[in-house]
């Protein structure tokens, strides 16, 4: 199956994404391309002219042309710097794509020094250690660092298993040459990652003791599908197993837990569910419409067949309508809307208990022209 074409988000960068961007990178493959996307002019800086060469000077980000994509000297690769450094042997601690830089360890592995950093087209990549012949005048071999000049890859190929790119990469042109490899392909493998090394355990980590201990003891039942299956208890059985239990449970020392878990663990919404659920509803319906004809038939009072089977059919909707609005009541009154109308009954009793005593205690003072009803 052909790997698919790399995609390159269309959409600009966010603040978080160019800031972790710009942070660096340890890992040693490629995942996205997150750093080919386009920077918005707001999180820009003004500072485009940079050397690469001086690793004091603060770099930004460069134009997504000149960006490299599948970037070939990553964490952990050995490299020199071209110039004047010479041969000097390096190793990659961090990779920054957006801005094209390689990021070397400090020399005394200080966590706090500045590491030196210098951009991605001045490494060139170490390949090995060769024999080569001897000077003139002279019989011992020589033994040289060898350098990637020019490098070509295979055809990216996207790992669906590890969710990453990956392609081979080789040295087609190297300095010095290598006389017995002059006109080949020398393969540069990738670096591999440090193992981790277990932490010691903490106040808040469990100890070897407990998490060997065990904790569940197997049902003794037999697991073949051929075998009978244990007898569902009764309610009384049930009960009396469950609030007694220093008494030997109906189950005895081997509880069928698993087995019962299956119709509470399904899932109640599933499509199969639903048809039973429906299957059930129009079985009952025809049931009830049957057990009303039937009703009517046998006590026509006069009426004709015709007649009875429309009472029938009609006390059979309000039936049917009852039950739908009963049961639409039901699914509308949650435990909410029942404490809230609970509440609101509560108010109503409190305000005419306040009216009627009110009306109780009221009385009127003695003033003139008043007459007293007979």
């Amino acid at each position: 199956m052909a790997a698919p074409a790399p995609v390159v988000s269309k959409a600009p960068l966010t603040r978080f994404l160019k800031d972790k961007l710009q942070q660096g990178s340890r890992l040693p493959w490629t995942t996205n391309f997150n750093h080919m996307r386009f920077v918005p002019k707001r999180l820009r800086s003004n500072k485009w002219n940079w050397d690469a060469f001086n690793p004091d000077q603060k770099n930004d980000v460069v134009i997504p042309q000149e960006r490299v994509k599948f970037w070939n000297i990553v964490p952990g690769d050995k490299v020199r710097v071209r110039g004047r450094y010479g041969n000097k042997l390096r190793e990659v601690f961090k990779i920054r794509r957006l801005e094209n830089i390689v990021e070397f360890r400090s020399p005394a592995n200080d966590p706090n020094a500045l590491l030196p950093a210098y951009s991605y087209a001045s490494c060139q990549l170490y390949v090995g250690e060769y024999v080569f012949p001897p000077l003139p005048g002279s019989t011992e071999p020589r033994r040289l660092p060898v350098f990637a000049e020019r490098l070509s890859t295979t055809q990216p190929v996207w790992n669906t298993r590890l969710y990453r790119w990956q392609w081979e990469r080789f040295a087609t042109r190297t300095t010095p040459v290598v006389p017995h490899l002059k006109g080949q392909k020398i393969k540069i493998p990738w670096p591999k990652l440090p193992a981790k090394e277990p932490l010691d355990a903490g106040s808040y980590d469990t100890s070897h003791e407990f998490v060997s201990k065990v904790t569940y003891v197997p049902p003794s039942f037999s697991h073949r599908l051929a075998a009978p299956l244990p007898r569902v208890p009764t309610e009384e059985e049930w009960i009396a197993g469950m609030s007694h239990p220093t008494q030997k449970a109906w189950f005895g020392d081997s509880p069928p837990v698993e087995m019962y878990l299956s119709r509470e663990l399904s899932n109640p919404h599933s499509r199969a569910k639903k048809m039973k659920r429906w299957q059930s509803h129009q079985a009952y319906k025809k049931s009830l419409l049957k057990d009303y004809i039937t009703t009517e038939l046998r006590e026509t009072n006069g009426r004709s067949p015709k007649e009875a089977k429309a009472e029938a059919i009609f006390k059979w909707r309000e039936k049917l309508s009852v039950e739908d609005e009963a049961e639409r009541r039901r699914r509308w009154l949650t435990l909410a809307v029942a404490d809230k109308a609970k509440k609101k009954q509560a108010r109503k009793t409190r305000k005419a208990v306040k009216r009627r005593d009110e009306l109780t205690r009221l009385g009127l003072v003695e003033a003139p022209n008043q007459v007293v009803p007979n």
